[in-house]
This record gives structure tokens, C-alpha cells and sequence, in this order.
């Protein structure tokens, strides 16, 4: 059945990005890798709507809209259980957009309306407009995704908790069960969208923070400083899988090589953990930078560096900062922690220098909070 659609209020939410420190790669293999939170958001509004249910992604110059009538049998078709993807209900959403599998543009339109069908079962087909904007570049390995699929989870919840009246709700008590039930939401959309995530970067997006990953398990770890960053995308197409399964090649061929140099990278987050302990900051933050080169080093001698981020890390030593590529690499994104010592010219230096190669920058704090929702009088 169609609600009321002036049952609830307008609602903003946001939900942060996520980078990889330390780590990558070597977490394939059951070691730790480390991330945070980013200060780039995606922010997303609902406001219920006469008629029907739109959708606008106004970034991918994407706007859909059905009638309450459309959707309920869309959804008559939807799973009882929402741990797994079903993926005969997914193949439903896409035999009812008319899309493909292969149709990335349409994969946030596929979340909403999966994520939609199964929050909102108990009080029916709600009409309603959601506007999402993000600050994230898309398929950078950043976590767009995750900051959607949990921006879609806690919105839609804070629907749900407003048509239904709870006293306790998302908005006044993000309660441990709250916060659980929006990262496994979030979860669900990021394998309707690859399949077999990891959990990380849902997890960071709902929670936020800097957390140890480590064999599935994700620990909190507290950092007493405020810890800010200089972002750098090569703006080079990199491909995950190949770069996964080309270390994954050598460490078969060459087992008593490429092992040490994992475990050696998973030494270096472990030292990143063991640092916020360090009292004197400016020990501290040396130490952090000298993980940043030794990491950058051993993940170009495994081969998943690039001739731009190689570009990168040289063009941020000439002005005394020290970089690393985060992620697959292969191209993608680079960092380079900025200390609180660093004088704001060297880093304007430095962002003039990288942007005068073509590369785009971004200057953002980590270890940011997670996600927020609020009601809200403006649209």
C-alpha cells in the first residue's frame, strides 16, 4: 500500500569517504591494513513528495521517477531476509529499469530501489524525492560508494523510524543497534554493487574514525591528534583485480621474496598503531612519515606503482613531503600527510607544482565522523 506522503519530515544525511593508510595489498593475505575517514562527503535529502518516488543524482545527470503503483509490484517480488543478495529479485530491478548489468550509471538507481524495498516493507511504498551530491570522485577507490549505499540505509531508516513514531529513533538515539543495522544496509548495497566487499569501507562510512583491518575484523583505533592530508589523483585508470592478481602471480613464483616484503608492510601498520602512543608530536608525526615513504617503497618493489604516482611522490620530495599511493595503485590516488608544522606556502607550493602536471587535489582532514542525519526545514 502507498503511505501518507506527508508523514515525515524533510531529512539530510551525510557520510564520509574513506582512504587506505597503510597496508594495501598485504591484506589480501590475512594481514592489517589501516583506514580512515575522509573529510569529502556525499550528502543526500529526502522530502516526501505528492505522488511519486524520484530519484536525482544530479553529479551523473541522473534523475528517475515512478508512480507508488509501479513499485509495489516491483516489490511484491522482493526477499524476506536482507544478510544475502538475491539475486533473481536483483535481476527483477533490472529487467524493470531496463538495464544491464554492465550499466554502471544506473547502479546508485538499482541500490536505492533494492535498499528502498526491503527498509521500508513494514509501512509500504512511501512517495518521496531524494537528491544526492558528493564531494567523492566516483571509481576512484575512495568509497563512493559505500558513502551512498550508507547515506541511502540511514536516510531511508529515518524515514521508516518517522512514519512509524518511535520514541527512540535514529534522529535522537544512534543507538549501537542503530548504527548496526545502518552499516549491514549499507553492507547489502555494496554487494548488490561488487559483489564481495570487504566490509571496510561501509563500515568507516557509517562509523567513521581510523580503524585496523585484519582477517574480517575491524578495531577502532583511538588517535589523540588531528590528522590532515593532501590527496592527489593521477587521474590514471587503474584496474584492481589486475593488480591484486599480479602480486598475487609473483608472491607464487617468488614466495621467499614477496612474502617479507608483505610482512614487512604489515609491520608498517602495526608501527601506525603503536605510534599514538608516542607523547612528543613532533615524533610523532616524523614517525608516521617515514611509514608513508617505507610503505610507498615496498609496494612499488611488488610492481603496483605507476610512472604518475612515481611522478607524484618526487614532486611532493622536492618540497619536503613525503607520499604514497593509496589503494590498488596502478595509478589512482596518492597522500602525503601534512603536519601542523608545514608552513601553508609549502603546501600551496606543492598543490601549484602537482596541478601544473595535470594532476587534481584535495586537502582534507581523516578520521572524521561518521554518518549524520538530521531533520530539516530546507531542500
Amino acid at each position: 500500500m502507498a503511505a501518507t506522503p506527508s508523514a515525515f519530515q524533510t531529512i539530510s544525511v551525510s557520510a564520509p569517504s574513506k582512504v587506505i593508510l597503510f597496508g594495501e595489498h598485504a591484506v589480501v593475505y590475512g594481514m592489517t591494513a589501516v583506514a580512515a575517514s575522509l573529510g569529502l562527503r556525499t550528502r543526500m535529502k529526502i522530502r516526501p513528495h505528492s505522488s511519486k518516488i524520484i530519484v536525482n543524482f544530479p553529479d551523473v545527470e541522473l534523475q528517475e521517477a515512478w508512480s507508488p503503483a509501479q513499485l509495489m509490484a516491483l516489490f511484491s517480488h522482493k526477499p524476506d531476509y536482507f544478510d544475502q543478495v538475491d539475486h533473481e529479485y536483483l535481476d527483477r530491478i533490472h529487467d524493470f529499469l531496463k538495464v544491464d548489468r554492465c550499466n554502471l550509471k544506473m547502479a546508485s538507481v538499482i541500490c536505492f530501489l533494492y535498499l528502498y524495498s526491503v527498509i521500508m516493507d513494514d509501512v509500504g511504498v512511501i512517495p518521496m524525492e531524494i537528491r544526492v551530491e558528493s564531494e567523492i570522485p566516483i571509481g576512484a577507490g575512495l568509497g563512493s560508494s559505500a558513502a551512498l549505499s550508507v547515506c541511502l540505509a540511514s536516510g531511508l531508516t529515518g524515514v521508516l523510524h518517522q512514519i512509524q513514531g518511535n520514541n527512540s529513533n535514529i534522529f535522537n538515539s544512534k543507538s549501537t543497534t542503530v548504527n548496526r543495522t545502518v552499516c549491514k544496509y549499507a553492507f547489502l548495497s555494496e554487494k548488490i554493487l561488487h559483489g564481495n566487499p570487504s566490509g571496510i569501507d561501509n563500515s568507516i562510512s557509517t562509523y567513521g574514525g581510523i580503524r585496523s583491518f585484519k582477517k574480517g575484523d575491524l578495531t577502532p583505533v583511538d588517535s589523540k591528534r588531528k590528522l590532515r592530508i593532501l590527496l592527489v589523483n593521477t587521474n590514471t585508470f587503474r584496474n584492481t583485480k589486475d593488480l591484486v592478481l599480479r602480486v598475487k602471480e609473483k608472491r607464487i613464483t617468488y614466495p621467499e621474496i614477496i612474502e617479507p616484503v608483505l610482512e614487512a608492510i604489515d609491520g608498517i601498520s602495526s608501527r601506525f598503531l603503536s605510534a599514538g602512543s608516542l607523547e612528543d608530536d613532533a615524533e610523532y608525526y616524523k614517525t608516521v612519515q617515514d611509514l608513508i615513504e617505507y610503505n610507498q617503497s615496498l609496494l612499488s618493489s611488488i610492481g603496483v606503482s605507476h610512472p604518475t604516482l612515481d611522478d607524484v611522490c618526487l614532486t611532493l620530495r622536492k618540497v619536503g613531503l613525503t607520499g604514497k599511493l593509496t589503494g590498488a595503485g596502478g595509478g589512482g590516488f596518492a597522500l602525503a600527510l601534512v603536519p601542523p608544522s608545514l608552513p601553508e606556502k609549502t603546501l600551496v607550493q606543492a598543490v601549484d607544482l602537482l596541478e601544473a602536471k595535470g594532476y587534481t587535489c584535495y586537502q582534507t582532514d581523516i578520521g572524521v565522523h561518521g554518518y549524520t542525519i538530521e531533520m530539516s526545514k530546507a531542500w
